[in-house]
């Protein structure tokens, strides 16, 4: 939890002068305890929400108050469903690490009778985003608030702790997928037809080093209902639209690849008129869910790269470095008839067999953050799209701000 010792380890993440609560004349003589300071981040430093009236703020105090979320980024929004959950929530039993369930849990079978039940719940300051919290590969978030066709359960599975990566089960199915290609594939706008991929916050500015198509599918009703299952994933309890880019529907034929880059959009030299910088008060991408569309076989590239993480409980002396990679993809001959020797494509090979890499296959979801929880950008998410040396990948992503 973000709370240890039911919150006693808790306190301000800022300087104390810049606080709101120190410099409120009407409680200089009032001790507040850490959870009141630790939800309240500032002036400068708390993004006005769509939902910061319906929240309101802490009665006598006026500051505002944290937003609390189950493990399962199930969001709180009151006491009669707190109750609930608090009846629902399992009891821990007494059993060694090894024995325990994927989700933390002990089996039936150690389950002590009249033991306590165990609700974790995650304080969330207002104006930040509630970011699942793993302890280990391998670990599993089940999510049976998240609706999906068929009425299948859904759930995470942790891929990685750094960057944060998870697998996200029965999200979509194949029927979805192939509905929401052929929508793209009849899109005749130019604005929303399949064409070369640009980058950037603004404009159509081509990349050299993005060689991939894509389209957009803002208001079809796969993309609709892909969009609100998003924001469900992701903690929020009623859909936005304006906090959702329309879903981005991407084609990559043989060769065609995306370098490494960030979600997260940097403006750093404030050209644009938006204020990106989510340590503040901007807002900027901070979760992507990665859909995938085709089935590619091991070796016929096409997989999502995350360039600063490793393959999940590798030893570090397994380990294999970019040179080494590189020499042992030449040795191959895999890609020497279509990529040139030194390009960046070739490079990019290299890196996709020796880092954390996710192979696709039609209706697989993976979800990752751009975003720490305090709203910096996690530089670890750095992700590309490798090149695809065996037929064609098609995917769609959605970038929740």
């Amino acid at each position: 939890s973000l709370l240890e010792g039911r919150g006693e380890s808790c306190g301000a993440t800022w300087k104390e002068n810049d606080h709101y609560i120190d410099s409120a004349p009407h409680l200089k003589d009032v001790t507040l305890s850490a959870m009141i300071k630790y939800c309240d981040m500032g002036l400068d430093r708390t993004t006005i929400q769509l939902d910061f009236e319906k929240n309101g703020r802490v009665p006598e105090i006026g500051s505002w108050p944290c937003h609390f979320h189950t493990r399962e980024g199930l969001r709180v929004a009151s006491l009669k469903q707190l109750v609930q959950l608090a009846r629902d929530a399992p009891i821990p039993g007494q059993c060694t690490e090894e024995e325990r369930n994927v989700d933390g849990t002990c089996g039936a079978d150690k389950v002590s009778e009249g033991g306590r039940r165990e609700l974790h719940l995650y304080a969330v300051q207002m104006g930040r985003n509630f970011i699942f919290a793993p302890k280990y590969v391998g670990e599993i978030f089940e999510l049976p608030h998240v609706k999906v066709p068929q009425n299948l359960p859904v759930w995470l599975e942790v891929i990685s702790l750094e960057p944060r990566v998870f697998d996200v089960f029965n999200f979509f199915d194949r029927g979805e997928s192939a509905a929401i290609v052929e929508k793209a594939l009849k899109e005749t706008a130019e604005t929303h037809r399949i064409k070369r991929s640009s980058t950037g916050a603004s404009g159509y500015n081509v990349n050299s080093q993005r060689t991939s198509e894509n389209g957009f599918d803002t208001h079809g009703k796969q993309a609709q209902a892909v969009k609100r299952r998003c924001m469900s994933v992701l903690g929020f309890d009623t859909y936005e639209e304006s906090l959702t880019d329309g879903l981005q529907v991407l084609r990559y034929n043989k060769t065609t690849a995306y370098i490494p880059h960030l979600d997260w959009i940097d403006d750093y030299q404030k050209q644009q008129e938006h204020d990106f910088d989510t340590e503040h008060l901007g807002s900027n991408r901070f979760a992507t869910i990665l859909l995938y569309m085709s089935d590619l076989e091991e070796g016929a590239g096409g997989e999502t790269v995350f360039s600063h993480g490793w393959p999940p409980n590798q030893p570090e002396e397994d380990r294999v470095q970019f040179q080494d990679a590189l020499e042992a993809l030449r040795n191959s001959g895999d890609v020497s008839t279509m990529l040139k020797k030194n390009s960046w494509e070739e490079k990019m090979v290299a890196r996709c067999r020796s880092r954390l890499n996710i192979r696709p296959h039609s209706s697989r979801a993976v979800l990752f953050y751009s975003q720490n929880p305090d709203g910096t950008p996690d530089n670890n998410s750095m992700h590309g799209g490798c090149p695809v040396i065996h037929g064609e990948k098609w995917a769609a992503s959605k970038c929740m701000i």
